[in-house]
């Protein structure tokens, strides 16, 4: 796949945004011509403002990263033209799409509160999508614990890659760091089919 390809390819995709000490979340928009178009969660910068920005895209086959000069224009930044862009890694782990039911419960002081109920949009060994009907409260990451269709259970510790309002819902990505080699082996069989 081409440069031009992969461009097309990372839109609708989560992103964190580098610049200096700051980190802001968002998504990349559609293209403008060879322009990179990012929706921030927040403003940024001043507007009219350019800064040299590392911007990591989450997409389902890879990790890319966008490394360049962007110019703020409120809640979005313009990517200028040529920016450098490298595919980082090929996941690992194949993603498939299912719809299950998951519990994220965020911990704090190290105890377990009340979960967010919520539905899987992809799986994999790696982690998962979740969409929830409210956000999930405390500081932390989550615990996931993901009903398999089976009627068994797997929980795991997990990091948050990315969080998306949108519509009436939160979607959380989220990525397994505490899986251990049983369940790992269960999610591999499930995901491969």
């Amino acid at each position: 796949m081409d440069h031009a390809n992969w461009l097309e390819s990372l839109a609708g995709h989560p992103t964190l945004i580098e610049a200096d000490a700051l980190e802001v979340t968002g998504t990349v928009g559609k293209l403008e011509g060879d322009v990179v178009v990012v929706c921030c969660d927040h403003e940024c910068w001043s507007s009219g403002e350019a800064r040299q920005v590392t911007i990591s895209v989450f997409t389902p086959d890879a990790l890319f990263r966008l490394s360049g000069k962007a110019t703020s224009v409120g809640m979005t930044l313009l990517c200028e033209p040529g920016i450098t862009i490298e595919r980082i890694q090929r996941r690992r782990w194949p993603r498939r799409r299912m719809d299950l039911p998951v519990t994220l419960c965020p911990v704090e002081e190290g105890a377990r509160v009340s979960g967010v109920p919520g539905r899987t949009v992809d799986v994999s060994v790696g982690g998962l999508c979740v969409e929830t009907l409210r956000p999930v409260e405390g500081e932390g990451d989550p615990m996931v614990i993901l009903k398999l269709p089976d009627g068994t259970s797997i929980v795991s510790g997990a990091s948050t890659v990315a969080v998306e309002e949108f519509g009436d819902g939160w979607r959380y990505r989220l990525a397994f760091s505490e899986l251990d080699d049983d369940d790992a082996r269960r999610l591999a069989a499930l995901t491969s089919v």
